[in-house]
C-alpha cells in the first residue's frame, strides 16, 4: 500500500475495447475486407464475399489530458450518441465499509467530487500526465475508467480535452497463485511471483489500470526502485501512512516474502522485475486482478 498524497478483470474488458478501438482510433467498423475466396459467378452477375474488418482485441485506447483540469460527468451526456452497440459498463466494487474517493471534504491529491461527477487535475500530484483508459467513444464524448472509489467507476469526458493513443500491453494477477503475468498482445513478456494483501487488507479484485510510474530515491527501501500506481484503492483502509490508500505494484526489500499474503493491499515484486516493467509499460496499461 502506498499513499498517493497527504490527506488534505478479461473478457469484459476486451468486449469494451473491441468497440472503442474501431471508433476512437477512426477505424471503420463497417469497412469490408475481401475474403480469401475467389469471386463467384451467378448467371452473369459477379459477387464477392466480404467480412467486416476486425480490430486487434488486445489494443487499449488511452486518453491523456490536454487541459489543466478534466471535468468528468457521472451520467452519460444526452448528446453522447453511439451508433455501435454500447459496451458494458465496468461494475464498481461494493466497498460498503469505506467511503468514496474523491468525496466532498476530502483533499484527494488533485481530485475532487463535483455536483455533476468529479474533477481531476493535470498533471497529477506526482507531476505525471493524467491518463484514463477509454471504454467507449460517442461523438464528442468518451467514457473512461476513473481513479476513484468504489473501484471500477467510469465517467464521461470531452474528447477535445484529451489526446488518444493506443498500446497492446496488459497485466494479469492471480491472487491465489501469487502470480503476475504481463503481456504484449499475445506474447508473455514477464512472469513473476508476488506478495499480495493480507486477509485484513486484501488486494482488491477487479479491472484497473496503471496510471503513473513513480521512481524512488531509495531503491533499497520498502518500495524498491519504482512504484507503479493504479487506479484502484484499498477497500478496507480509509488512509495509509497519512495519505490515500492507493493500490500499487512496487519493488521490495523483503524478497523472501514473495509468494505470501503480507502487504497492506499493494503488490510487491522483485526489484529487477519492477524496474523492467517501469521501463516498458505505458501509463494506461490494464490490470486484471482475479481471486483465482
Amino acid at each position: 500500500m502506498v499513499p498517493s498524497a497527504p490527506v488534505n478483470p478479461r473478457d469484459s474488458r476486451l468486449a469494451r475495447l473491441l468497440v472503442i478501438l474501431a471508433v476512437a482510433l477512426g477505424l471503420a467498423t463497417g469497412a469490408a475486407a475481401c475474403s480469401s475466396g475467389d469471386a463467384q459467378v451467378v448467371g452473369v452477375v459477379e459477387t464477392t464475399t466480404t467480412t467486416a474488418a476486425a480490430p486487434d482485441p488486445f489494443v487499449t485506447v488511452v486518453a491523456t489530458a490536454k487541459v489543466p483540469e478534466i471535468e468528468v460527468l457521472a451520467e452519460r451526456p444526452p448528446e453522447a450518441v453511439n451508433d455501435q452497440p454500447t459496451p458494458p459498463t465496468t461494475t464498481p466494487s461494493e466497498a460498503d465499509a469505506v467511503e468514496p474517493i474523491p468525496r466532498v471534504g476530502l483533499n484527494s491529491a488533485g481530485s475532487a467530487k463535483t455536483d455533476a461527477g468529479w474533477s481531476f487535475e493535470n498533471p497529477t500530484y506526482f507531476d505525471n500526465p493524467l491518463v484514463m483508459v477509454v471504454t467507449e467513444s460517442a461523438g464528442d464524448w468518451l467514457r473512461v475508467m476513473l481513479p476513484a472509489r468504489p473501484n471500477g467507476m467510469e465517467g464521461w469526458v470531452r474528447a477535445a480535452d484529451v489526446e488518444l493513443t493506443s498500446h497492446s500491453y496488459r497485466m494479469e494477477l492471480n491472487l491465489a497463485e501469487f502470480d503476475l503475468k504481463v503481456y504484449d498482445g499475445e506474447e508473455l513478456i514477464e512472469q513473476t511471483g508476488v506478495v499480495v494483501g493480507k486477509d485484513a487488507t486484501p488486494t482488491p479484485v477487479g479491472i484497473y489500470y496503471l496510471n503513473e510510474m513513480i521512481p524512488q530515491s531509495n531503491a533499497g527501501g520498502a518500495f524498491g526502485p519504482w512504484i507503479l500506481s493504479t487506479s484502484a484503492y484499498s477497500e478496507t483502509l480509509e488512509t495509509f501512512d497519512g495519505g490515500l490508500p492507493v493500490i500499487a505494484f512496487h519493488g521490495t526489500n523483503q524478497p523472501d516474502l514473495i509468494g505470501s499474503q503480507a502487504s497492506n493491499g499493494c503488490i510487491r515484486m522483485p526489484n529487477d522485475v519492477v524496474t523492467r516493467l517501469a521501463e516498458t509499460l505505458p501509463a494506461g496499461t490494464p490490470v486484471t486482478v482475479v481471486a483465482g
